[in-house]
């Protein structure tokens, strides 16, 4: 009895210390704090990630991971009982641990073989059918050279290190070199995203990472925005356009950007040497984004498509149309 109230005592330690550090604590650290070995730690651990309602899946409670001999806790932000996964989603998601484990993105491989399992456990008696459908189902290979980026980019976004890449605009098909913060990754509409402080543009801006050429780390470190939450960012600024979208080229010159300031719509921003500029902005319809244009006066215009032009210039003959009636 007593081997388990220490047991307990030390497990009811572990989960607020360590939840403190979200930079993980090592497990010789721990032990030592505790006074038990190693081993004897580890298996405290791995006690701790079968802890979670008696009804629902352990995982609503908290998640413990060992990554590199270090520590990590997340603690779900509400208990809820888990939604019953249909053969088809359980596929989804068999798919996606599989993809994750062959593209060398992931570097805690053992993690995503016991994610697995688990997910299969959770299946239960569904858990042939996702097999059979994840079996025939044919998953492209991912860009190594992508899965090599993913990979850095998530240490360094761990390490909280500053990285320089070289980036290829849509619009410019030449690499300029950025100094950024990576805050986090996010897969977002079948792309994977570096989200992060730009230093050339000082403000949060989102990359794409196929279009990073290259990738460094350097000696410089940082510390995110203590208000900064990656999926409310993610939710508010990653704009998916629909098949009916429209992408309209717009050019600024120097005293238009200016006056943008840091307030730039979403889109594509590239900034030229005369201080002058170019967006490229997605819409489901013309009429707020000629709005914005007029707003600049000569100072701005529509680059294309033909017919983002055209109505362009039947708002500005309307707003001639307006001004005479009331002269």
């Amino acid at each position: 009895m007593r081997d388990v109230a220490q047991k307990l005592r030390r497990l009811l330690f572990v989960v607020p210390y360590v939840a403190k550090h979200p930079e993980g604590v090592t497990v010789e650290h721990l032990a030592e704090l505790l006074g038990v070995d190693r081993d004897e730690m580890l298996a405290d651990l791995d006690l701790l990630t079968q802890v979670g309602p008696p009804d629902g899946d352990p995982g609503e409670y908290l998640l413990v991971t060992v990554e590199d001999g270090r520590v990590f806790v997340d603690l779900a932000h509400r208990l809820t009982r888990p939604l019953r996964l249909t053969p088809a989603e359980g596929c989804s998601l068999l798919l996606g641990v599989r993809a994750l484990r062959d593209s060398g993105i992931a570097p805690f491989d053992s993690a995503m073989q016991s994610a697995e399992k688990k997910l299969l456990a959770a299946l239960g008696r569904d858990a042939g059918e996702a097999e059979t459908l994840a079996g025939g189902t044919v998953v492209a290979e991912p860009d190594r050279i992508v899965a090599e980026h993913l990979r850095r980019l998530v240490t360094a976004a761990r390490r909280l290190v500053t990285v320089e890449i070289e980036y290829v605009t849509a619009s410019r098909h030449q690499a300029e070199r950025r100094r950024v913060d990576p805050y986090g990754i996010v897969h977002h509409a079948g792309e994977w995203y570096v989200v992060g402080h730009c230093h050339k543009r000082g403000d949060v801006r989102t990359f794409r990472i196929d279009r990073i050429a290259s990738l460094a780390e350097t000696d410089a470190t940082y510390e995110p925005p203590a208000d900064f939450d990656l999926e409310t960012y993610r939710r508010e600024r990653l704009y998916v356009p629909s098949a009916d979208a429209v992408t309209v080229r717009v050019h600024l010159d120097a005293l238009a950007v200016t006056r943008v300031g840091a307030a730039w719509p979403e889109g594509e921003v590239t900034v030229n040497d005369d201080g002058s500029a170019e967006i490229l902005i997605d819409c489901e319809g013309l009429e707020w984004v000629t709005g914005w244009v007029l707003g600049f006066g000569r100072h701005a215009w529509i680059v294309g498509p033909d017919e983002a032009r055209a109505r362009m210039r039947d708002r500005i003959a309307q707003v001639a149309e307006m001004t005479r009636g009331h002269a």
